[in-house]
Parts: structure tokens; sequence; C-alpha cells
């Protein structure tokens, strides 16, 4: 009996641990919004990725698909390390499905957008597929922002053993078409 109630009690704990990891969505309006802002994006971007001391070169792209209800995002193009992430609205929410080189696709909720001082979407994790346990690598949480005229910021959280690992921060440029501009 009491390994019944401490179980059901680690249960209850591990549950409400869980629940304060995530905040609330975006209202409807900020998703509205903040999917203008990832349509916006459209296009090939080239920048630097920096993780700890390292920096390192990184092409990243935009594409409004699906009849405009979906935003594309190629991110590492070309590389061994490739990865797409998925942007689409679900009624009044705006998800994202990050199709990862680890092997796991985890979901992000957008929590958070804002527009005034400056812009920024934040994305937090919900649930991932093919995704073992927590203490395998997982991205967690993604925050884009404009840094100015063709610039964009992303900074992206991966989670082992249920906290933060590490963040790998990319500062991104459009890339100007053939005419040059």
């Amino acid at each position: 009996m009491k390994s019944t109630i401490f179980g059901i009690a680690s249960a209850l704990l591990l549950s409400a641990c869980v629940s304060t990891q995530h905040r609330a969505a975006a209202d409807p309006a900020e998703s509205a919004q903040a999917f203008e802002m990832l349509k916006s994006l459209a296009g090939s971007w080239s920048g630097t990725s920096k993780m700890g001391e390292q920096t390192t070169t990184v092409d990243v792209s935009y594409e409004v698909v699906s009849a405009g209800s979906v935003v594309m995002e190629r991110l590492f193009v070309g590389t061994p390390h490739e990865m797409i992430s998925m942007y689409h609205r679900d009624g009044g929410r705006l998800l994202m499905t990050h199709y990862c080189s680890q092997g796991n696709q985890p979901r992000m909720e957008l929590d958070s957008f804002t527009q005034s001082p400056e812009t920024m979407a934040s994305f937090s994790f919900l649930d991932a597929t093919n995704w073992k346990s927590p203490s395998e690598l997982v991205m967690h949480n993604v925050r884009l922002y404009p840094i100015g005229k063709d610039q964009l910021g992303a900074d992206w959280v991966a989670w082992v053993n249920g906290k933060p690992d590490h963040t790998a921060n990319f500062t991104f440029s459009r890339a100007l078409n053939v005419l040059g501009y």
C-alpha cells in the first residue's frame, strides 16, 4: 500500500514539474501576427551559428508552402545536418514541428509574440515523436527575432535530462538575389 501511495505521489509531482515547464500559449491575434512575420522571412539567408566558443557559417531558407498555410524553414541547407521546421496555424495557435538531425521531431507552440519595442516570437516544447526519453537531446525552445532590415536572430535551446543543455545562437542576413537586391 505504501509503495502504491508513493508511486501515485511521485507521478503527481512529476506531472506538476512538467506542467510548470510549459507556459500558456499566445493568444490567437499574436499567433496570426507571428505567422505573418514568419511568412515575411521567405527567401534565403546566410550567417553564423555560435555555440559556446565555436562559430560556424550556416544558411537558412524560408518558403511559404501549401497555399500559404505553412512556412517551411530549412536550416544548415545542403549539409549533412540539414533540418526542416514547419510552422502552421492550428485554430488560434501557432505550432512548429522541428525535424531534427538527431532523428526526433519536437513540436513547439508559440508562447509569446511581441512587436514593441522589438519583434520576437518565442516557441516552447509541447511534445516530441521518436524521442525515447528525457535523457536524450531534444530541442525545447526557439526564439526568432528580426535584428534590423534584412537581419534575423534565432536562439535554439536543447534540453537533456529535463533541463537546458546548450543554446545555439544564429545571426542571419538576407541573401541578395542575382540582380543584387
